[in-house]
């Protein structure tokens, strides 16, 4: 039995319900685990861990216009990080020292990262983003300076792992040793649906500026039914269905439908690969791994991607969902088994191996 302390990012869905999944075969192979997590990720994985579950002050985004506000995110994490060290250094000499870990994983949680690197204790990074250091990716036009300054940043979040298992959805050459390459996973509440489809598409927008212009938009494909999730509201306006906020009710929506129109986010586009759902992916401005992940789907066959949603890019849409889904060989589909067989790989390079076997 090791002991092992998972650091989870507490930005974004996929960095929780991916750890929630890895974290859950290691507590079942044996071991024990304690988690540190923050705002999104301290309640999500509370939820199935409980007491084993710390928090740890984590980095946070400013957002503005469905954007990340770079400058505003450095200004807000920077007012916040004495505290932030405060509260931290606190965590590891109450937790963290006299646990004794063998072993931190880090899911794009760098606080955890660096304690396991000042205090030599083996590490290693389980995640999406390194990516965008460790791969060798085609660069998207017109994204140079997004490109540049999430790799810069994304390169110095921590160093040092044992191994780097990268989660991803297409073959990409590798740049390091240390580097693993590994698929999505999904939620075992995903993994039981059944695809059908009844005929709508799927929408998932937060904006709420433009839903007046979403509901116009969308208007001029009469032949179309769109459910519509992110404005946690229940009404009908034309061929729009607006549904307040369900995760049963959205994955239900999600397995049924015809396609998806949503942002180029990770987790979702997993999960849809996984339901063999066509997808109009909407990246985030200047945030690159959405752009990056966008023009990969595309490439792909996946889907098709635009910077904006309009008559133009849904006529594109439309005429992708008439074709077969993709058979590429680049394709990563989601498979939790050999994305657990890539992280037994990882822990195989440690100085003590741990197992992931089940317990009989």
């Amino acid at each position: 039995m090791a002991k092992i302390i998972y650091g989870v990012a507490g930005e974004g869905f996929g960095h929780s319900s991916r750890s929630h999944l890895i974290g859950r075969r290691l507590v079942d192979a044996g071991h024990d685990v304690m988690f540190v997590g923050s705002r999104k990720s301290l309640t999500y994985l509370k939820q199935y861990f409980g007491e084993r579950v710390r928090e740890i002050f984590g980095l946070s985004f400013a957002f503005e216009d469905g954007r990340i506000d770079k400058s505003e995110t450095l200004k807000q994490n920077l007012m916040r990080i004495p505290e932030g060290n405060r509260q931290n250094d606190e965590l590891f000499k109450r937790y963290f020292e006299p646990f004794a870990p063998d072993l931190i994983i880090s899911d794009f949680e760098p606080f955890s990262a660096w304690w396991a690197w000042r205090n030599r204790v083996p590490f290693i990074s389980i995640d999406h983003e390194h990516v965008l250091t460790l791969c060798e990716l085609e660069p998207v036009k017109g994204n140079w300076f997004s490109r540049v300054t999430a790799s810069v940043f994304t390169e110095f979040y921590y160093v040092g792992a044992v191994a780097y298992v990268l989660i991803n959805f297409f073959k990409a050459p590798l740049r390091a040793d240390s580097a693993l390459l590994a698929p999505p996973v999904v939620r075992p509440v995903v993994a039981s649906l059944t695809p059908t489809c009844e005929g709508h598409v799927v929408v998932y927008s937060t904006s709420a500026a433009g839903r007046e212009q979403l509901i116009e938009t969308l208007g001029r494909f009469p032949d179309y039914r769109f459910h519509v999730y992110g404005f946690d509201r229940s009404e009908e306006t034309g061929n729009c269905l607006f549904k307040k906020r369900s995760t049963e009710g959205f994955l239900a929506d999600l397995a049924s439908c015809r396609g998806v129109i949503a942002s180029a986010g990770f987790s979702l586009i997993s999960e849809c690969m996984y339901l063999r759902k066509k997808m109009l992916l909407l990246p985030i401005k200047g945030q690159y791994e959405q752009i990056m992940n966008a023009h990969y789907a595309r490439k792909l066959g996946l889907g098709v991607s635009s910077p904006r949603l309009d008559e133009s890019s849904i006529r594109q849409f439309s005429d992708e969902l008439a074709k077969p889904v993709p058979v590429a060989d680049d394709i990563l589909w989601p498979d939790n088994d050999k994305c657990f067989d890539v992280v037994q790989q990882a822990l195989n390079r440690l100085p003590m191996p741990v197992s992931l076997a089940l317990r009989a």
